[in-house]
């Protein structure tokens, strides 16, 4: 959750600069805060970790 409220954090401070009437981050936006939210490394983190448990 704390991902998913950081990637929304980063779009609305970058809509924030971007405002105007009409404007719509463009889903491109969505994946870099996603990819700068830390979500992508943390499940990966957490994939490698399960996998050496299995083993």
């Amino acid at each position: 959750m704390e991902s998913f409220a950081r990637a929304v954090e980063i779009v609305l401070k970058d809509g924030e600069v971007r405002d105007a009437p009409g404007y719509r981050p463009e889903a491109a936006h969505w994946g870099v805060a996603v990819l700068a939210s830390g979500y992508v490394q943390a499940r990966q983190a957490l994939s490698e970790e399960l996998m050496a448990g299995a083993l």
